[in-house]
């Protein structure tokens, strides 16, 4: 997957920040009962506690049902032993599906609480509840009972992968491996691990030095080294922040080195994110770098590390918010978004602290009142005395460009998304902004509606839906009839997707057949619908229904991708016989070769190999052995096409960096096995032993390596399955 340099930088600054929760309260722990649902609602800053009883070698499957919340389940054994952390990208709705086997018999604690614990006003329920409670299989003991072996064989695999890394040509791919290298080996051999990692962010920062900046793969370079330097750098701060914060400086580049950019920025949000880790340990030290960043300019990382700082002394926050709010007063916030950002997100703390007493338990109280008022006093005078472009010119510059593109949004002036920013912070306050500024409301109304004139088209589009989402089905279509023809289309769509989300699909379809004149347009129109239906349908633990909207999908490839990514929702809250023949049901869905006809069906099919590890190694295997001798035939193919399309080799090595197909599907391949590998750890090597090239033979035995010493949940549920084995 290709990750921008701006996601890139989100993510790390993501993982960075969500190592300083605050603490959550505890509550009583409550029995649970086989066979009797419990519903309950949970705030964000609530834990709720769960046990039930084991006989030895017992095999527990529970769900819990999340409604308006987003859960993360944790699971503990009768000794206290953490075995695994449970969570889907599912959202606030739908379910967390989990499966334990208990070697010993005793009271195993399941452990439930919010996965965004800083949402000062998130609350929800959920239920939970047992799906069976059966004797372990003899896969699921071994599995259970050989981790210490398992665990051996990959230390073995992964020092024997790691000494044969000089025989490695191409510098990004060694650079990759000594980084995911010294992930693993950190619990294992400190010292080693940082070696490894250390080099990694040099080497990777020596690799860019040696290219020029003329060359047509710089960019790419450039990206690359510095997702490599972050991610080097977030491994070491779990571990030890200052010393991440030391490697991160004396890896950085020279402010006067060409090409440098926007660098000094997000060289300054990543220190920022770094303190605000350190803050845990050492808040003096996480100020005194705050303060230092803030002579610079002003980063919306600040607030998060104000944020990290007040949950440990509060004396310090207070007195960073003050030089904070003081060198906002004094910027041109209109001139300057990131400042503009800053000053929002002040106001919205403060805003949500006086909305509620309870929230006061966040620690925003960092943020006095005298401040609070003067930041909204300076985001109401700039935002209330810019002049945006009228409606009407937005209207006719659009039309003198014969394109309603404009009509997406206005064509501004001025910071004028700045302004609009700002303005509907403004607006989100309520009647707290008349006290601050009188009539404050009435202005931010008025100024707000010249964003959005009434004769602006998007506006006119906007009206329709709103109209059409309260509507009745007749009287929708009958709106629909009525609209100007370059919207129909579109408002069709939008009308099909309100009955697909309240369960109507087979309604959706026939509006889309009904209004949709063109063949391509109906069909592309159609496959969308089943999709969305698949989606929603697997979101609810329904993979019965969401495979047959898949089966629905006429283009073979958009079926088989849409399979890799609800593959490892199959199986999980089914028993396991039901489990099986979904999981066969999708195969089914991809065709009856036993290799694959194109790359969409090849990552299908490592993921299906993937999800059926969890209930029967046997057929993963019987999955990926075909895959393995078609990868073969593929790489000898590539190596003949190599200059007479996309450069699969550089200097006779498989490039691993540069997106191409062959490369990809190294990925899942180390995935399936890395998995199956925890059923039978000596057939995943003999499969991958038979990968022809190196480079992509040592990638895929590093998936069993890791798998074998640190299984977790990261690429599967069926991995965070075996993690939950209680060992």
């Amino acid at each position: 997957m290709r990750i921008s340099r701006a996601t890139s930088l989100f993510f790390v600054l993501a993982l960075i920040v969500s190592h300083s929760a605050p603490a959550r309260a505890q509550t009583n722990q409550t029995t649970l009962q086989p066979g009797t649902p419990i519903e309950r609602t949970i705030g964000s800053s609530e834990s709720h506690t769960y046990v039930i009883n084991l006989s030895e070698n017992q095999y527990l499957q529970f769900v819990v049902n999340q409604h308006g919340i987003d859960l993360i389940v944790r699971v503990f054994s009768p000794t206290g032993k953490g075995l695994g952390d449970f969570d889907t990208p599912n959202g606030a709705e739908g379910p967390e599906n989990v499966a334990i086997v208990g070697i010993t018999s005793g009271a195993y604690r399941i452990v439930l609480s919010a996965l965004n614990p800083n949402a000062p006003s998130e609350s929800g329920r959920y239920e939970i509840k047992t799906i069976e409670i059966r004797d372990a299989t003899d896969q699921e003991l071994k599995v259970a009972q050989n981790e210490e072996a398992r665990r051996a064989k990959g230390l073995d695999l992964l020092n024997t992968l790691l000494d044969s890394i000089p025989e490695i040509r191409l510098p990004q791919t060694k650079i990759r491996l000594k980084l995911q290298g010294a992930t693993l080996l950190w619990d294992i051999d400190e010292k080693k691990a940082f070696k490894l990692l250390t080099e990694a962010v040099t080497d990777s920062r020596d690799y860019l030095q040696s290219m020029k900046t003329d060359d047509d793969s710089y960019d790419q370079a450039f990206g690359w080294a510095r997702q490599i330097r972050f991610e080097g750098v977030q491994t070491l701060a779990t571990h030890d922040p200052e010393a991440a914060l030391s490697l991160m400086r004396s890896t950085r580049r020279p402010a006067d080195a060409e090409g440098y950019g926007d660098e000094d920025n997000t060289e300054r949000q990543f220190e920022l994110a770094l303190a605000s880790q350190i803050s845990d340990k050492n808040p003096q030290r996480a100020f005194e770098l705050a303060e230092e960043s803030l002579k610079d300019g002003l980063s919306q990382t600040l607030t998060q590390t104000l944020q990290s700082l007040s949950r440990k002394n509060q004396d310090l926050a207070r007195n960073l918010s003050k030089d904070i709010t003081a060198k906002l007063l004094n910027q041109k916030l209109l001139n300057a978004p990131e400042a503009a950002e800053v000053a929002m997100n002040l106001v919205g703390i403060a805003s949500n602290r006086s909305r509620s007493d309870s929230s006061r338990s966040l620690n925003t109280t960092f943020i006095t009142d005298a401040d609070f008022r003067a930041l909204v006093q300076k985001i109401f005078s700039e935002a209330s005395s810019t002049t945006n472009v009228s409606g009407q010119e937005v209207l006719q510059r659009s039309i003198a460009m014969g394109s309603t593109a404009f009509f997406e949004g206005p064509l501004l002036l001025n910071g004028s998304q700045t302004r609009e920013r700002m303005l509907q912070t403004l607006k989100e306050m309520g009647p707290d902004l008349d006290t601050i500024v009188p009539g404050g409301s009435s202005t931010v109304e008025k100024s707000l509606k010249t964003f959005h004139p009434e004769g602006n088209f998007a506006k006119l589009s906007e009206d329709y839906e709103n109209r059409i989402n309260n509507a009745s089905p007749d009287e929708a279509r009958e709106l629909i009839a009525k609209a100007p023809v370059q919207m129909r289309s579109q408002l069709v769509q939008r009308f099909a997707d309100r009955n697909v989300r309240s369960g109507n699909w087979v309604q959706a379809r026939h509006l889309l057949i009904e209004n949709l004149a063109n063949p391509r347009e109906q069909r592309r129109a159609i496959n969308n619908l089943e999709r969305e239906a698949a989606y929603a349908d697997a979101s609810q633990g329904k993979m019965d229904d969401a495979l047959k909207h898949v089966g629905r999908i006429s283009d073979l490839r958009e079926r088989a991708e849409l399979i890799s990514e609800l593959a490892s929702r199959i199986g999980p809250g089914q028993k396991r016989a039901s489990a099986v023949n979904l999981l066969e049901i999708a195969r089914s869905l991809l065709g009856t070769s036993i290799q694959a006809e194109g790359l969409p069906q090849m990552n299908a099919l490592l993921q299906l190999a993937a999800a059926f590890a969890r209930y029967d190694g046997k057929r993963g295997f019987e999955i990926v052995d075909p895959l393995v001798d078609q990868f073969n035939e593929l790489a000898e193919a590539a190596k003949a096409l190599n200059g007479f399309g996309p450069d699969y080799f550089v200097d006779g090595e498989l490039s691993l960096q540069n997106g191409n197909s062959l490369a990809n599907i190294a990925v899942p391949m180390s995935r399936a096995l890395g998995i199956l590998s925890l059923n039978d750890f000596d057939q995943a090597k003999r499969t991958a032993d038979k990968l022809q090239l190196p480079e992509i033979r040592l990638s895929v035995q590093l998936g069993i390596a890791q798998q074998a010493i640190k299984p977790d949940g990261v690429y599967s549920p069926s991995a965070a399955y075996v993690n939950s084995l209680n060992r």
